[in-house]
């Protein structure tokens, strides 16, 4: 659903590219541009500090033309769930394992065991170091003396 604001040839880049937020922000704005024309200092660029998006002040260069996809942030495009011929970022942990094995060598036995522990903690997530007690603990009343 398009509102009637944004049928105007200013927002045509911006539709099904740009968040529904975002374009609303941007319009709020571009109803400020009629009077940073008068007072140039009017504007203040929150909006360009704050959201990232075009402030009035930018804004004023786009009355006869359309808004580029270009002055809006990355953050504020609408998210994309198709395949774009983007490829995966390459993330590995081959030096930080190399370099643990390192350490692990180089350590006593106390040192070992803290690392072997952490470690542990992250192959193993859902198993931790608690276990139940074997007596109940009594949490009210006072102790007899």
């Amino acid at each position: 659903m398009v509102g009637h604001v944004l049928k105007v040839t200013l927002y045509m880049k911006l539709l099904d590219m740009v968040s529904r937020y975002a374009l609303n922000q941007i319009v709020v704005e571009f109803e400020r541009v009629h009077y940073a024309d008068k007072n140039p200092s009017y504007c203040g660029c929150i909006m360009k500090t704050t959201h990232s998006l075009p402030c009035t002040c930018e804004l004023v260069r786009y009355v006869v033309d359309t808004i580029p996809l270009d002055t809006i942030h990355m953050f504020c495009r609408r998210l994309s769930f198709t395949y774009q011929g983007l490829s995966e970022p390459k993330v590995s942990i081959i030096e930080e394992m190399k370099t643990i094995s390192k350490q692990f060598k180089e350590f006593d036995v106390c040192g070992k065991v803290t690392i072997k522990s952490k470690l542990r903690e992250i192959a193993y997530p859902y198993v931790n170091s608690m276990f139940a007690l074997s007596e109940k603990v009594k949490t009210k009343g006072a102790r007899n003396q």
